[in-house]
C-alpha cells in the first residue's frame, strides 16, 4: 500500500468514528451535502470527459483537459482526468501537511488528497481557485486545485511539440508536451500539456 493510500484510510477510519458520535443534524447536513444537484458547469465539463474517453481516436487526434494556474496555460490528457468539481474545504493532517501536500477533501463522497500543483511546479497560482481536477487510479486519487478550467480540446498529435529543457516544468520531469492553441478570441496562446502519471508521483514524494 502507498503512502497515500495508507493516509487516506487513516484519515478514512478517523472521519467514519467521527461520524458515529455526530448529532443528527450534522449527518443530515452532510448527506445533504453530498446529494446536492450538481452544478451545470460541472455536468458539462464531467460529460465532456466522458464523451472524449468513449470517443475513439484517430490515429493523430487526442483530447486534453485545459486548465489555468496564475499565468500558466496547463493540460492533461481528458482520459486521466478522473473528475472536475467545484473546490470544497480541505482539512489538514497535523504533522504531515506541507508545501505540496494540502490536506484531504470530501469530494463526490470520497475523501480524497489534495495537492498543491503550484508548489508541486514553481508556479505562482491565483488568490482564487474554483475547481479541483482529480487524477490517479482508485487506490492513489491526488486533486488539486486550478484557477480556472477551459474544457476539453480536440488537437492534432502533429501539432504538438517537445518541451525545452529551459521549461520548469520539463525540468521538474512533469511536462509531456507543447501545444498552441487559439482561444475564443482568436489569441494564441501556448500550453504545457502535463504527464499526469508523473504529476500524481510528484505529489506522492510529498508525503514521503
Amino acid at each position: 500500500m502507498t503512502d497515500a493510500s495508507k493516509l487516506s484510510s487513516h484519515v478514512e477510519t478517523s472521519a467514519d468514528t467521527a461520524l458515529s458520535v455526530r448529532a443528527e443534524r450534522d449527518v443530515a447536513r452532510m448527506r445533504a451535502l453530498l446529494d446536492r444537484p450538481l452544478p451545470a458547469e460541472e455536468l458539462i465539463a464531467n460529460t465532456e470527459l466522458v464523451a472524449m474517453r468513449n470517443d475513439r481516436r484517430g490515429g493523430r487526434t487526442r483530447s486534453i483537459l485545459v486548465f489555468r494556474v496564475g499565468d500558466e496555460q496547463l493540460a492533461i490528457e481528458a482520459e486521466d482526468a478522473h473528475r472536475v468539481v467545484r473546490v470544497s474545504t480541505i482539512r489538514r493532517v497535523p504533522h504531515r501537511t506541507n508545501d505540496i501536500f494540502a490536506g484531504i477533501a470530501n469530494i463526490g463522497g470520497e475523501l480524497t488528497i489534495v495537492a498543491r500543483i503550484g508548489a508541486a511546479l514553481g508556479i505562482v497560482e491565483g488568490q482564487q481557485q474554483t475547481h479541483f481536477l482529480v487524477i490517479g487510479p482508485v487506490a492513489d486519487r491526488w486533486a488539486f486545485a486550478v484557477d480556472a478550467v477551459d474544457g476539453v480540446r480536440r488537437i492534432d498529435e502533429s501539432t504538438l511539440l517537445s518541451p525545452p529543457t529551459t521549461v520548469r516544468h520539463a525540468a521538474d520531469g512533469c511536462a509531456a508536451n507543447l501545444v498552441h492553441l487559439v482561444d475564443d478570441e482568436g489569441a494564441e496562446r501556448l500550453v504545457t500539456v502535463l504527464d499526469a502519471t508523473k504529476l500524481a508521483a510528484r505529489f506522492a514524494r510529498s508525503l514521503a
